[in-house]
């Protein structure tokens, strides 16, 4: 796929070149990604779900709790939200090769701190889509959480588009599904 063809497509499959304010993030490396990664799975999206709230300090009597109740007359907030869409798990592409054991399949939800809506892909039904999934744990139990790094839309003819910049010596997009899912196995020790 040449520039102009990848260019063309970006109104679709967009490319997410900022953070939201006043959140500054370190961009990960892709190797790193593969690596932490419970799993990197092909999905397709099967509905985009209403957003997900959860309370981060229950406990008054914590420091945290004693800092939450000073701060609350000064507009602190207890609460977090999180949008979630559900996907059908095409294929683990990582599978075992990850260490962690993490069998990822059939539909799961994957989900985000709404936060980045707008600066991350939301992204919507029918859509195929790689990304690196990490389980969530507590109040997210049965999520996964994705974010921009790492993610690639999958186009009708089996090609890929990332919707971050990638990094020097990692660029797959305009390549085919099968390179990028070769070179995911490959860093992560399995062929």
């Amino acid at each position: 796929m040449n520039e102009d063809e990848i260019n063309r497509l970006r109104e679709k499959y967009p490319l997410y070149e900022e953070d939201p304010p006043l959140i500054d993030m370190k961009k990960p490396k892709f190797e790193d990604l593969v690596k932490r990664a419970d799993a990197f799975v092909l999905a397709e999206v099967v509905e985009a779900l209403p957003d997900y709230t959860v309370e981060l300090i229950e406990d008054s009597d914590t420091p945290e709790g004693k800092l939450y109740e000073k701060g609350k007359e000064y507009g602190m907030q207890n609460t977090a939200s999180f949008m979630q869409f559900r996907v059908r798990v095409i294929e683990n592409i990582t599978a075992e090769s990850s260490g962690k054991g993490e069998d990822v399949r059939g539909e799961i939800i994957i989900a985000m701190n709404a936060q980045f809506r707008g600066y991350a892909p939301g992204p919507e039904p029918g859509m195929r889509i790689v990304t690196p999934v990490a389980k969530g744990e507590g109040k997210h139990e049965g999520k996964y959480f994705y974010s921009k790094y790492g993610f690639y839309y999958v186009t009708d003819d089996d090609h890929v588009l990332s919707a971050y910049v990638e990094d020097d010596g990692y660029e797959f997009s305009g390549r085919t599904l099968d390179h990028l899912k070769k070179k995911i196995r490959e860093l992560a020790g399995t062929k």
